[in-house]
């Protein structure tokens, strides 16, 4: 049985918004604790915490980042006493105007490793058609 490990991943963006007319930065923060490959835990990682941080900055300030302006990093791994079934997420959200900048943490989120499978919901009772 391999190790728990602990994974740290950042992803950021940053654009000009036109609306108040200076630039804004988007970034969030993802921890985990999972146990397997590290090749595969990072893959995952990295494509559950990019939808979500599309959806997040879409949700907030109306702008759609394409993956191009992404950036994905990695921290070095370390070790963890369990494994959680759980990514928690920190954001932040920041805006510069000429030198000056001023950051803003947004509340902490917790979000599955895996994907719910949703089921389709059948009807109980119903008879099949021509009976």
């Amino acid at each position: 049985m391999s190790l728990a490990r602990l994974y740290h991943m950042t992803i950021a963006t940053a654009w000009y918004d036109r609306r108040v007319e200076f630039q804004r930065e988007y970034e969030q923060h993802f921890e985990s604790s999972r146990r397997g490959s590290p090749r595969r835990i990072r893959r995952t990682l990295a494509r559950r915490g990019i939808a979500q941080f599309q959806r997040d900055i879409y949700r907030t300030h109306r702008v759609w980042i394409p993956l191009r302006r992404i950036r994905v990093n990695f921290e070095r791994e370390e070790q963890a006493a369990a494994v959680e079934r759980v990514i928690k997420v920190y954001t932040r959200s920041m805006r510069y105007r000429g030198r000056h900048w001023s950051a803003t943490a947004l509340p902490p989120k917790v979000i599955t490793y895996a994907k719910k499978n949703r089921r389709a919901k059948t009807r109980k009772g119903k008879r099949a058609k021509g009976r």
